[in-house]
């Protein structure tokens, strides 16, 4: 999950019973939708930005259907748990068009600013599969226990493949 704001690095998770209380609301609000597939809540607070992710994941399947959202925050006014809450509300508004489209609704797979209860929100959909995530950060010795985490490096250009920047010609690299 990555957040939306270029200087958000630093972020604390979403704590894990606030997330299983959002995830028991969704199970209990979408459970006709939920035969054969379960709930996985996520979420990150930045220094000014919320992000929370709801995934959905049908059994069997690798991949996730993630709704983001990314929300504006401030440590001073101390907006955090009514930002959450509205991240909450626009990503259930997100999956009953999804469930009642038969998951086919169009949603973007990039940041996108939308207005939502009066206010500017972003929204995102991604399949990531987060378990698999999870296994990655391990292996690379992440610790998700942390209080405070950091982003790793984002600068590095992954646009094209490092193979086809190479300026090497195809003989030589045979």
């Amino acid at each position: 999950m990555l957040p939306r704001k270029k200087e958000s690095k630093k972020w604390s998770a979403l704590p894990s019973e606030f997330a299983n209380q959002i995830k028991t609301v969704f199970e209990d609000n979408f459970k006709g939708h939920l035969s054969g597939k379960s709930i996985k809540v996520a979420g990150r607070i930045y220094p000014s930005e919320i992000v929370l992710r709801v995934g959905v994941h049908r059994n069997g399947e690798l991949r996730h259907h993630n709704f983001e959202v990314s929300l504006d925050h401030s440590a001073t006014t101390q907006n955090t748990i009514p930002q959450i809450h509205l991240a909450v509300d626009a990503i259930a508004s997100l999956m009953i068009d999804f469930f009642e489209n038969e998951e086919t609704h169009e949603l973007p797979y990039v940041w996108r600013e939308i207005p939502f209860e009066n206010q500017q929100i972003w929204v995102q959909f991604t399949t990531e599969n987060p378990d698999l995530e999870s296994e990655a950060n391990k292996l690379l010795g992440l610790d998700p226990d942390r209080l405070i985490n950091e982003e790793i490096n984002d600068d590095v250009d992954t646009s094209t493949p490092q193979l086809f920047k190479s300026k090497k010609k195809k003989d030589d690299l045979h």
